[in-house]
Order: structure tokens, then C-alpha cells, then sequence
């Protein structure tokens, strides 16, 4: 009973934080686009008043930003000087008891009161001081649990990036070149928030640390390859990072161990089911990466799972998810296998062709490879996560093979 709830919880989480991704990358103004994240918030946390202030460096003050559910509020400020910012840490969560003894409150205790205040949290970018988020009373429990608290202090790295952003954006007077970098930054930030939990599913075993951002990275590459659209490279990197996310509610036993029982394998077996039931129910801007992650463990004979696909019934994004995954396999040490050398992983992806993958993705794959290790291109992806204990010019012979018996 536990595990579902912690599962219902892992998809509400993420669904709020792909929300608020949206809202704050989003082509509305700035403060649409901070009404709307505080009302994520807000809605996250069933929280019916709440405050977003910003920080005036000239007068040393809070003002009001955008609020909800707060009346009579107009004019209010928080006075705060210097030694009041140097002894509040980052983006942290202070409950109002935590801070009543604190000079900053007692300067301040009718403003706290006015905004109801029963969580303060500064908003920081590195050692920048932006502002703050004032959460009034919530609706259900009064305290935080650590998933919940972990949420909040995601979301308030989100918000402070996107007031840094529009006051780099100022700064900046609104030149194109730069606004299209500050839409950048609140991207990567969106991107961290998630590989977040992808870095959460992998640590569950030791074998696959990283390996989630792996597969990513690898799929990036070979959708580039193919010259998919900017936007679909996006939503397959995202699909990358959490194509695993199944395992998050495996036994960690069951996922370490060397010699799986059939009951354990048939366990195992179950997770890209259970990651597309998580991701299937999150509305992300990209299509179908849930079908990218369903079917991972497909293969072109049919002989995979978990629906037994062929071939023309599979995508191109699950052939690409399910080539990377492989490959990062083969590469690293598993408990049921010791990891290949860049050549034996190649040869054997040569040999699985038009069984367990793709001639025209592996194709692909090849060429992504020998580019990199030629130099020509500037972003490598897949040569920087490899030992390098291989002779390239070895490497590239047994490439240019394939990639002419591909051509053929």
C-alpha cells in the first residue's frame, strides 16, 4: 500500500515539476509566467495564500511580486539589509517558528503577519540574492515531508533562475540573441530538475550510476545523426533520462543480483510496463515518449517485450532508446556481465542486426561514432562516457566496413 502511495506521489511530483517547466519556458510575459508558476505551487502543495516577492537592491527591500488568495496586501514590503541575506541559506525551507527569533522577522513581524506567512523561502541563483516565495497555511498537513520538501526546493531553484533570468534579461536590453540564451537556462534547469530523478532511479544500483544519462546522451546523438527536428531531440533526451523509471519501485535486491530466479526476471521484466504507466500519465510538450519507453526492450525480431513488437511496428524513438541501452550495457560492468571493449560492443551490435536492432539506426550509430572519434563534431556524446584504451584508427577501419556493407 505504501509503494503505491510513494508511486502516485513520484508521478505528481513530476507531473507539477513538468508543469512548472512549461509555465517558466514558457512564450508568455514575465509575469504571466510568474503568477502562473506561483500557482503551481500553490497547487502542488494546497496552499490558498501565498506571496512571490523580489528583491529591491536600491531600497533593501521585498516587494510584492504577484500573489494569491492574499487581500489588502498592496504596499506590502519585507525590510532586509545585508546581514539579514549573508544568514539565510539557499533557496531553503525556514518554517515561521524557525525565524522568529531572527532580527529579519522582528523588523519585519507585521508584514509576515499581513502575508500570513507560515513558510519563507529565499530564492538564490549561486550567490545572488533574487527574492522570496511566502507560503501561507496548507489545507492538509502542516509540515513537509522530505519528498515534499525536495520538490519545493527544485521549484524554488526554478523560480529563482527565471527572476535571475529576467534580470539578466533587463540588463541586457532585450537584445534577441540573449533572450534566446535566458529561454537556454531555464531549460537546463528544467532538464536538471529531471535528471534528478533519473539519477534517483540509478542509484538504486551501483552497476548503473549515470547510466540513464548515458542512454540519453547516446540517443541525442543518433536522433541528430538522422536529422530529427530540435524539438524531437529534446523529447527523446527526455525519454532517455527516464526510460528506467519503472525500477524505482523494483526491490533493489532483485535489481543487483547476478542470478535472477524466473520470478525475479519476470519482475524485471515488468518496468518498462511501469515506467510507461508513470510517464503515460504526464502530460510532457513532446509526443510519444512514452512509447519510446514502453518499448526500450523491444526488439526488430519480436523476440522482446514487454508487447513482442516487430520491426514496422516499432518507432524509430524506441529503436534508438533500446540501441543506446544496449550499447551503455555492453560498455560498463554489469552483475551478470563484465563490460566489452568499444570494438566487441560494435561487432556484436553488427551481428544483432535485423534481430535485435535496426539496420538504418545502427547505421546511424556508427556514423555518430566514427565522427567523433574524426573530430567533426563539436558536442561529442557518446565517446566522452568510454575508456579509452582503444586504438581509433582500428576502431574507424572496422567502421567504415559496416557503414559501406550498410550502404551497400
Amino acid at each position: 500500500m505504501q509503494k503505491n502511495w510513494d508511486l502516485k506521489r513520484l508521478i505528481f511530483n513530476i507531473s507539477s515539476l513538468v508543469h512548472l517547466g512549461q509555465e517558466v519556458t514558457s512564450s508568455k510575459g514575465f509575469n504571466e509566467k510568474i503568477k502562473g508558476a506561483l500557482y503551481v505551487v500553490t497547487g502542488i502543495f494546497s496552499i490558498p495564500r501565498a506571496a512571490l516577492l523580489i528583491y529591491n537592491s536600491r531600497l533593501h527591500s521585498l516587494d510584492l511580486l504577484t500573489s494569491k488568495g492574499l487581500k489588502g496586501i498592496d504596499g506590502t514590503i519585507l525590510r532586509i539589509e545585508h546581514r539579514h541575506i549573508k544568514v539565510l541559506k539557499k533557496n531553503e525551507i525556514y518554517s515561521i517558528k524557525e525565524l522568529q527569533n531572527n532580527p529579519f522577522y522582528k523588523q519585519n513581524e507585521t508584514a509576515f503577519k499581513t502575508l500570513q506567512t507560515r513558510t519563507f523561502i529565499p530564492l538564490f541563483v549561486k550567490e545572488e540574492f533574487l527574492g522570496a516565495l511566502s507560503l501561507g497555511r496548507r489545507l492538509s498537513r502542516t509540515s513537509y515531508l522530505q519528498s515534499e520538501a525536495d520538490t519545493l526546493r527544485a521549484i524554488a531553484n526554478q523560480i529563482s533562475t527565471t527572476l535571475h533570468n529576467s534580470n539578466l534579461f533587463k540588463r541586457l536590453a532585450r537584445k534577441a540573441t540573449e533572450n534566446k540564451k535566458l529561454y537556454e537556462n531555464m531549460r537546463h534547469i528544467y532538464h536538471n530538475t529531471v535528471q534528478a530523478f533519473a539519477a534517483a532511479i540509478d542509484a538504486k544500483d551501483v552497476y548503473t550510476k549515470n547510466h540513464s544519462n548515458r542512454v540519453a546522451k547516446i540517443s541525442v546523438a543518433i536522433a541528430r545523426e538522422l536529422s530529427w527536428k530540435d524539438k524531437d531531440v529534446e523529447g527523446i533526451y527526455i525519454a532517455g533520462l527516464l526510460h528506467d523509471i519503472g525500477k524505482i519501485v523494483l526491490d533493489r535486491v532483485v535489481i543487483r543480483s547476478k542470478n535472477l530466479t524466473n520470478a525475479e526476471m519476470d519482475e524485471i521484466r515488468k518496468h518498462p510496463k511501469i515506467s510507461y504507466d508513470i510517464i503515460s500519465k504526464i502530460k510532457f510538450p513532446w509526443k510519444d515518449i512514452s512509447d519510446f519507453v514502453r518499448h526500450h526492450h523491444e526488439r526488430i525480431d519480436g523476440k522482446g517485450y514487454p508487447d513482442s513488437l516487430r520491426d514496422k511496428e516499432l518507432s524509430d524513438g524506441a529503436k534508438i532508446i533500446a540501441l543506446a541501452d544496449a550499447f551503455d550495457a555492453m560498455t560498463t560492468e554489469r552483475p551478470y556481465q563484465k563490460k566489452r571493449t568499444l570494438n566487441e560492443a560494435l561487432i556484436e551490435i553488427k551481428e544483432c542486426l535485423g534481430t535485435q536492432f535496426d539496420g538504418n539506426i545502427s547505421k546511424a550509430f556508427f556514423k555518430t561514432i566514427q565522427k567523433e572519434i574524426k573530430g567533426e563534431l563539436k558536442d561529442p556524446q557518446v565517446l566522452p562516457y568510454l575508456d579509452k584504451d582503444f586504438d581509433p584508427s582500428i576502431i574507424i577501419m572496422l567502421l567504415e566496413g559496416i557503414i559501406a556493407e550498410l550502404s551497400a
